[in-house]
Order: C-alpha cells, then sequence, then structure tokens
C-alpha cells in the first residue's frame, strides 16, 4: 500500500507533511473532533445541555457582553431618533406618505439567548467549513480514483470529515488536511488507489493540494483557528446581533419603505451609520400563490436596496425565505472611537436593523417561538413550558411536513393584507388556508397566539420578581453593590458622551 506519510516533494517531508508556510497546526481548544450534530437542548430557565457546551462562553461573560452594549444600543437609537422620527406616525390617522413608520425600537439580546446564539453560530460556521472542505477533497479525488465496490460517496464524506480538528479551519491548513483524509482512505482501502505507480500518486496529490490553497479561507479566524467563542471577542463576533432594531412599516409598500432607505442612506452619508451588508428576504417564486409575483411581497425592490448599498460600500444578499418570513435585515457596524475608553468594554459590537410590516411580525413573533422547539437550538424559559408542551404535542413526523407548508402560506397570506384591514389581529385558519384534515386544529396560529400571550404575562411577572430579587441580593452584598454602581456611572457618562457627539 501506498504511504502517504512517506510523500518527500516540495511541500513535504519524511517527518512532518508541513513546511513552516503550511505549519502543522497548534491547537488550543480540548476538544479536537468534528461536531457529532448541532443540536442544544435545554431546562429550567433557559440551562443550556449540549455535548457541545464545551465550546459554549460561560453565562458570566454573556452577561458581562448583554450589560456592555447599552452604550452600542443607546448610539443605534439616537441614530434612528434622528433620521427616523420625521417618519414615525403621529397618529393612526396619519398619512401614509408622510408618516410610514408605525414604530421603531431597539434592544440588546438577554445572557441565555446570547450564550445559545454563539454556540449555534460556531458550530453551523465549523460544520458549513468542513463540509465544504471535505466535499472539495472528495470531489477532486474522484476525478483520479474511483470508489471501491460497496462504497459510497457519502460514506467516504463522513470519513472524510472526521480528519478535521473542530478548532482549526480546513482552508488555513488546506495541504496538512488533504494528506490526512488521503491517508486514511488509502488505509481503509475506499478507493482505487493501486491503479497508479507511486510517482504517479505524489503528482496527482501535489497537484490536488495546490488547487485547496485557491480556496477562500475562514473569515472567522483568529490568527490560524476559529475565532475563540468562549471569550468576550468570540461572544460579539458569533453573535453578532446582541444589539437590534425593528422598523415596522405602516404601510409596506416599496413607495414607503424608500423613505426609510432614503433615510438609512443620509445617516450612511452623514458618517453615523456603517452598514456592512442588506439581506433582503424573499419568499420562494416557486410557492407564491397563481397570478401573483415576488414584486408583489417585496418590502423595497432591488434597485431601491443597491442604492442603499452602494451609498454603504455594503454587500446586497437576496436570501430564499426557508420559512415564508420576509423582511429587509440591515446589518451594522457600531464600534465606533466614542467607545474607546473604559479599555474598549463598549466596542466592538455589531447589530441588526429589521424592516418588517406590521402584519408579518405578528405571526414573526409566535413562528419563532416555533423554530425554536423544532429542533431544540434555542433556550426556551420555564414560563413556556406549557406552549413547548402543546406545540411538541402536535408538532411531529407525521404532521411537521404539512404545518412547514401552512406557515409558508400563512405568511404569504399575512403580506397582502390590505392596509387598516379588520383582519389585521387574526389569522387565517387552518381551514380557510386549505390545510383542514392535514394540520391539527391544536397548531392554528390563532390558538397558537393566545397560549404564547398568556406565556408572555407569565415571563414578565417571573422578570419582574427576578429583578427585585436580583436588586436585593446587590444590596445585602456591598462589593457588588459598588461594582454595579461603578458599571452603571461608566455606561452612563458613556451614553452622555454618545448624545453629546450626535447632538453637536
Amino acid at each position: 500500500m501506498f504511504k502517504i506519510m512517506l510523500i518527500n516533494i516540495n511541500k513535504f517531508n519524511l517527518l512532518n507533511p508541513l513546511t513552516a508556510k503550511n505549519r502543522q497546526p497548534s491547537f488550543r481548544y480540548p476538544n479536537l473532533v468534528p461536531l457529532q450534530k448541532d443540536t442544544v437542548s435545554f431546562s429550567g430557565r433557559g440551562k443550556l445541555l449540549s455535548e457541545n457546551m464545551v465550546d459554549a462562553p460561560t453565562e458570566r461573560t454573556c452577561k458581562q457582553a448583554e450589560i456592555n452594549a447599552e452604550p452600542a444600543r443607546y448610539y443605534l437609537e439616537l441614530v434612528l431618533d434622528k433620521y427616523l422620527k420625521p417618519l414615525k406616525q403621529i397618529n393612526s390617522a396619519s398619512d401614509s406618505k408622510k408618516f410610514p413608520v408605525l414604530e421603531y425600537t431597539t434592544r440588546i439580546k438577554k445572557s441565555t439567548s446570547i450564550r445559545e446564539k454563539v454556540i449555534s453560530k460556531y458550530s453551523k460556521i465549523y460544520s458549513m467549513e468542513a463540509n465544504e472542505f471535505a466535499s472539495r477533497v472528495v470531489s477532486e479525488l474522484l476525478k483520479y480514483f474511483k470508489l471501491q465496490n460497496g462504497i459510497t460517496k457519502e460514506q467516504i464524506l463522513l470519513e472524510a470529515k472526521k480528519c478535521l480538528a473542530k478548532a482549526v479551519p480546513p482552508g488555513e491548513f488546506s495541504s496538512y488536511y488533504f494528506y490526512s483524509i488521503a491517508s486514511e482512505l488509502e488505509k481503509k482501502n475506499r478507493l482505487t488507489f493501486s491503479d497508479y505507480s507511486d510517482e504517479k500518486k505524489k503528482q496527482i496529490f501535489s497537484k490536488i493540494a495546490d488547487s485547496l490553497e485557491e480556496m477562500p479561507k475562514s473569515p472567522h479566524c483568529e490568527g490560524s483557528v476559529y475565532i475563540q467563542p468562549t471569550s468576550i471577542n468570540g461572544v460579539k463576533h458569533y453573535a453578532n446581533d446582541i444589539i437590534g432594531a425593528r422598523i415596522t412599516m405602516k404601510e409596506s409598500d416599496p413607495k414607503y419603505t424608500g423613505f426609510v432607505l432614503a433615510a438609512l442612506k443620509q445617516a450612511v452619508n452623514d458618517g453615523v451609520l456603517r452598514i456592512t451588508s442588506i439581506e433582503n428576504n424573499l419568499p420562494d417564486p416557486k410557492k407564491l400563490p397563481k397570478g401573483t409575483d415576488i414584486s408583489d411581497y417585496a418590502y423595497a425592490n432591488d434597485s431601491q436596496l443597491r442604492t442603499l448599498a452602494k451609498a454603504a460600500s455594503a454587500e446586497l444578499i437576496r436570501n430564499k425565505s426557508q420559512s415564508g418570513y420576509m423582511a429587509i435585515h440591515i446589518n451594522v457596524d457600531l464600534s465606533n472611537p466614542i467607545f474607546s475608553c473604559y479599555n474598549g468594554v463598549f466596542d466592538g459590537y455589531s447589530g441588526e436593523i429589521q424592516i418588517i410590516g406590521s402584519d408579518v411580525e405578528q405571526l414573526k413573533d409566535i413562528e419563532d417561538l416555533c423554530y425554536k422547539l423544532k429542533d431544540d437550538k434555542n433556550a426556551i424559559r420555564a414560563e413556556y413550558k406549557p406552549f413547548k408542551t402543546h406545540f411538541k404535542t402536535y408538532y411531529n413526523d407525521e404532521t411537521k411536513d404539512a404545518f412547514e407548508a401552512y406557515t409558508y402560506a400563512l405568511y404569504l397570506a399575512q403580506r397582502r393584507i390590505p392596509p387598516h384591514s379588520k383582519r389585521e389581529k387574526t389569522f387565517l385558519t387552518i381551514n380557510a388556508l386549505g390545510f383542514e384534515g392535514k394540520v391539527p386544529n391544536e397548531l392554528d396560529f390563532n390558538f397558537l397566539k393566545t397560549l404564547k400571550e398568556r406565556c408572555d404575562r407569565n415571563a414578565k411577572l417571573a422578570q419582574r420578581q427576578q429583578s427585585e430579587k436580583d436588586k436585593s441580593s446587590t444590596a445585602n452584598n456591598q462589593s457588588e453593590k459598588i461594582k454595579t454602581l461603578k458599571q452603571s456611572g461608566n455606561i452612563k457618562t458613556v451614553k452622555s458622551l454618545i448624545s453629546y457627539v450626535l447632538k453637536n
């Protein structure tokens, strides 16, 4: 059998298949194997449970990220006040052309949600990049070698991914990983390597290794490894929506959204808003009702979005909605020299501005909770256990496909509700959308809405009680009280500076 580790060509020697340029990775993480699955489940009040939690930041780190995000959130709020307040409706009778914005709000993710987002995002990034690299390696090998009898492409893809270490992006050490994969496949006799002489195989492997080095490098690196998700910088990097803003449109026609985009463009031109990318989430054309077109559902046309993207030098991305959800997501960089004080703890945040119609917004808030329960990827507080129990009772392998189709159809129906319609506070029923007998009535979004509202009330009560408990605990702990007062003072000072800079 041809031994890959004995290859002696320009890039590889007998002892180490890596030169100084492409040296063997210095692994820093304790778990150097690929993720087995990207699932994160929860119990109690948002406690994360997963075999992958070794990669999760501590609750304390996430709480620190939550608290220190306040100045950046305040900055975004003041920017929106300056540029969107003139467009916000005064009352329900306000002219939509002059006042197209129903409301706009800002928020900071809670520490539990931040923690879940970090591990979920990190796991997805690793899995995606590992899959892309392994697929490329297998495709390149199959150009020269055939599968042995009884061996499938899926089987060697799985074996290839097992050769990759979680901490290190495959593109950073492509040659090292390629030779590791090829060696493993030859040892297990997965491909017809014996069809070629050793010399010819060396030439083929060298050619493949060279081609792999041309693959784009991961944008999630710090040095030669992935940005550590356990660090505060890693938290800010992977949870890139710790700070969020939502612009709810009174009417969602592009002619009205255009006023909002023009206002944001002015903020960009004035140098107070840095947009990094714009995502236009649109429905799948194949799922649209007959007689309708994408333009019937878009909040803005391509020309409007390109104009804003060009002004911001930002990437414009057109996403095909998987659930039916439609909105414009504007990703922003909220780092600023204003935040250089206090060792930069308030700096380095990014955020997301959503532009959405009130019709879709109502459904999105409920569908979000359903999404979290479908594969247990997000934190569910104890107050939402009744919703979880109910949903999981009726959402199963037999009903999930029909429920997904029903959800998609309902999103499309919500988007087409005429302004000021009497149906704005209720949803079309399962029967009205043609899913009678396919989706249990217990999964009708009108019923789910009522159940969620009940859980919302309990959650707000629990939050108030926990807040009072935290205040009492801090009051009884002198050192913690001093620390909290100091932190509050620092945040207040920075917010005063922000206000002064933006208003002068």
